[in-house]
């Protein structure tokens, strides 16, 4: 499962290329005055374009892999989910098995240094298209369209939480980056010891894997999909922070993957909450 980077590190580094970029004058030999070299600047624009050149990758990758198992499962008279194409679902397996362990690969790289490499960007991309386009097949199976209501749902909080954000409703600080920060890493921690539990055979009981929900379940999963919906709100405010204090152009990928990662996350979470729904 994706975890959204929040770019922890980009501020500081901002910080540090822009004065480096606008030093002034540099001296040489006397009666000799070069000045420092000027860098291209991220625009906000750039980071939009990015991020819909990132999700457009995600979607279409995904668009692979719930093609080839659309018509691998299929449900029984009791409900239950039955592998009519065992071939199908094999290969869709390791392709989604691969896009995983790269996708985390980049977050945990993200965790300690931005991504702005556009190439590493795509990789994450396409790696968690793969992973998400055979699950959610798999999903839209068992509860007939609540495949189009989660992307529906994720499109709505998005923008939902950037006219939050645009109109300072909801307004970045100090302590919200400490909570949300520290919340985010509790969440990875959680979602980490969930999946090695799951490689050695052992169910924690966090998440329902039936969708029918517990108590406990319930609290988990909404409280990491609130999370994800406000979590947005450090990466506006980092993006318009960037573009506002002159950061290198590279910088814009950095806000691109932070985007696409949260929206990434979204979804997942609320595909799980809204299977919740649907069974309880």
């Amino acid at each position: 499962m994706a975890m959204q980077s929040r770019n922890s590190s980009l501020r500081h580094m901002v910080k540090t290329q822009y004065n480096e970029q606008h030093m002034g004058a540099a001296y040489g030999p006397y009666g000799q005055m070069t000045q420092a070299p000027q860098v291209q600047t991220m625009r906000i624009d750039d980071v939009v374009i990015r991020t819909v050149a990132l999700v457009a990758a995600t979607f279409v990758s995904a668009i692979l892999t719930y093609s080839m198992v659309a018509n691998a499962f299929t449900t029984n008279v009791r409900g239950e989910v039955v592998i009519t194409d065992p071939s199908a679902v094999s290969t869709a397996m390791t392709l989604g098995g691969v896009g995983m362990f790269v996708g985390l690969g980049v977050i945990l790289f993200s965790m300690f240094k931005p991504i702005t490499n556009p190439i590493v960007c795509f990789l994450y991309a396409i790696g968690q298209g793969l992973m998400l386009g055979g699950v959610s097949a798999f999903f839209e199976v068992r509860w007939p369209g609540i495949v189009v209501n989660a992307l529906v749902a994720t499109i709505l909080v998005f923008f939902g939480m950037l006219a939050l954000y645009k109109f300072r409703i909801l307004k970045n600080s100090p302590v919200f980056t400490k909570v949300m920060v520290g919340a985010g890493f509790g969440i990875f921690g959680l979602i980490m010891v969930n999946f090695i539990g799951s490689l050695v055979g052992f169910d924690l009981g966090l998440f329902a894997s039936d969708g029918n929900a517990n108590a406990l379940q319930w609290i988990i999963a909404i409280g990491i999909t609130l999370w994800a919906a406000f979590s947005f709100i450090l990466d506006f405010d980092m993006i318009e922070y960037s573009a506002n204090n002159g950061a290198p152009k590279k910088y814009a990928w950095a806000g691109a993957f932070g985007l696409t990662a949260g929206l990434i996350f979204l979804y997942w979470n609320l595909l799980r909450l809204l299977s919740y729904f649907q069974s309880n």
